[in-house]
């Protein structure tokens, strides 16, 4: 493979990765699959060709001056008439600054997350975050100027994609403009100021200053919940006020851009959906009508609170890991050799972490990296499958993300599956316990996300005008409430849970991918049940990521639409015949 070809996945896929940025009209499934096959077979030792382990892997700002002018000196050569060889070359090295930016983006967020006190780290993020937003412009009039040049059929045949002069053809086209990067930037600033609220919040406790994170996680009980409400009533209004200017700004941004309202930028330009938001809202509305009656009755019976998670170290969390990766085999193995040969990973306990695991992908050395904030329980076990589901599709297509939907496919069938890869791993209660509480967290999972998702939804349509703090917690109780899951005495706090969720502030509209994603995953998860291995097998066969989007590649993985109308009631008869519910406990009621 043509080290070009791959630079330009890299800058493709960094794109989707760093800013949601979808490429408007453009169909990769066909080219990525043609593009990525010669690679799909090359093992761990082959991908980070420098071999380099993480931790050789530094940081350093990025020259944004170094790439406009690479950027500028490709189109200077197309308006000169250069040829297609020199235009390439130059080309080549645009590529490579990128793989470089996308690099020291993904670096400096981990290395900010590692420790949310690192000022250093939480400047670099800041920054680096903000000028994003003019890299992606820049690039994307890189793109147009290749399309509209006399090149264009050359470079769309030799250099980029099928389609790529049609996606390309009018600049005014572009979603990047001045007032748009402008926005983005502000949005930017926005995320480090909500960065910097979480980093190191204090109560006077005892008549002493206090980290929250840190005194929270020495007490329990009736002291946990004293110190919890302190940290909420002090910060409430310093969150509500960030939200709501995130949400102006969004707002403002959407309008620029054309669309009706942020939600409806965020499923096309933000994650390039192929569902909209009226599916959306017809399966949140499933969700409220057949679940909640069988979260209400879990709740109400103990079963949410029924399993109990056994101690796990950091190195007992990484053997278990290894253990059920190997027993999976194929592709799972691969990757997970490529990740602890390299040291991709972060599962150390801290209590300065951020409150989150992801995996990110670092294109310069074609690694994906996974960031763990253990709780030192099996739980972490689940957490970690997870994100090594997202791990291996990402070193196995080269961190290719075209849909968050699919990649949550990836991870949230990988937690089912490696339930039948724990014998030997854990005790059989151990692992007896966490199929329970992986059938509870599917509830959890359907019920807290959609309620998120119909937060979200309906603060957005009340705008930033009309919001305050009590609004906003108002909207937060009573979703809470309608979605079952506010515990009666514990109203004032549960109005705050909004403030604990990250991606509500940095990456808005995301949360529906969770529910919508488990729906496919707890399918493939039938299938193991019904015939042993035949999941795993469908896993494999979706893997290689032939269809880009999420419906396609829901279809012709021979699976049924989460928006079917029965979908929803079939989830329910699972989850509700595994926890032992019975519907004429509500009838009774």
């Amino acid at each position: 493979m043509k080290k070009r070809t791959a630079a330009v996945i890299a800058l493709i896929l960094a794109l989707v990765m760093l800013t949601g940025c979808s490429l408007p009209g453009t169909d990769l499934s066909g080219w990525l699959n043609e593009t990525l096959s010669p690679i799909r077979d090359r093992g761990p030792q082959e991908r980070n060709p420098d071999g380099v382990m993480f931790r050789d892997m530094h940081y350093s700002r990025p020259d944004i001056d170094r790439l406009t002018a690479d950027v500028k000196a490709v189109e200077s050569a197309l308006e000169s008439g250069a040829p297609l060889d020199r235009v390439e070359e130059l080309l080549d090295v645009c590529m490579d600054g990128y793989d470089d930016f996308a690099t020291m983006y993904h670096l400096a967020n981990i290395y900010n997350c590692k420790d949310m006190r690192d000022e250093y780290y939480a400047a670099e993020y800041e920054w680096i975050s903000t000028v994003e937003a003019d890299v992606s412009d820049i690039f994307d009039e890189l793109y147009y100027a290749c399309a509209g040049s006399p090149l264009g059929k050359k470079l769309e045949e030799d250099y980029f994609w099928e389609g790529f002069c049609e996606d390309y053809a009018d600049p005014d086209d572009s979603y990047y403009t001045d007032e748009t990067v402008a926005l983005m930037q502000r949005e930017s600033e926005l995320v480090s100021r909500y960065r910097e609220l979480v980093a190191s919040p204090t109560v006077i406790y005892q008549g002493e200053e206090r980290e929250v994170f840190e005194l929270l996680d020495e007490l329990s009980g009736f002291s946990y919940l004293t110190v919890l409400r302190m940290y909420y009533e002090k910060y409430n209004r310093d969150f509500a006020d960030i939200y709501i200017e995130m949400m102006r700004a969004r707002s403002e941004m959407a309008e620029a851009m054309g669309f009706s309202s942020t939600e409806e930028m965020e499923f096309v330009f933000g994650f390039d959906r192929d569902y909209s938001p009226e599916d959306a809202a017809f399966f949140v509305s499933e969700v409220k009508t057949h679940l909640v009656p069988i979260y209400v009755w879990a709740k109400e019976n103990g079963v949410l609170y029924s399993v109990d998670y056994s101690p796990l170290s950091a190195d007992a969390l990484y053997s278990s890991m290894e253990k059920v990766a190997q027993s999976i085999g194929g592709e799972c193995s691969d990757a997970f050799d490529f990740m602890s040969t390299y040291g991709l990973y972060d599962i150390e306990p801290s209590v300065y972490k951020a409150a989150t695991s992801f995996q990110a992908y670092l294109p310069s050395y074609e690694a994906p990296f996974i960031f763990l904030k253990p709780k030192e329980t099996t739980q972490d076990l689940m957490t970690f499958v997870h994100e090594f589901g997202h791990f291996t599709d990402s070193y196995h297509n080269l961190g290719a993300s075209e849909t968050i939907d699919v990649a949550e496919v990836f991870s949230q069938s990988l937690e089912f599956l490696s339930l039948s890869h724990m014998d030997g791993v854990l005790s059989r209660s151990q692992v007896a316990a966490l199929r329970e509480a992986s059938m509870i967290d599917a509830l959890d999972t359907f019920i807290q996300q959609a309620a998120l998702a119909d937060f979200e939804h309906k603060a957005y349509a009340i705008g930033p005008d009309a919001l305050t703090a009590e609004k906003l917690n108002e909207l937060a109780l009573q979703t809470a409430q309608e979605f079952g899951f506010c515990e009666a005495g514990f109203e004032e706090y549960y109005q705050y849970y909004w403030m604990d969720i990250t991606h509500l502030f940095e990456y808005p509209f995301y949360v529906i991918s969770y529910p919508v994603s488990l729906d496919v995953a707890l399918q493939i998860y039938s299938l193991e049940l019904q015939k042993p291995g035949s999941g795993m097998d469908k896993y494999f066969e979706i893997l290689p990521r032939d269809y880009d989007s999420f419906m396609d590649t829901v279809i012709h993985g021979g699976l049924k639409s989460p928006f079917e109308e029965n979908s929803m009631a079939t989830v329910a008869d699972v989850i509700g015949s595994t926890l032992g519910y019975k519907s004429s406990y509500y009838a009774a009621a």
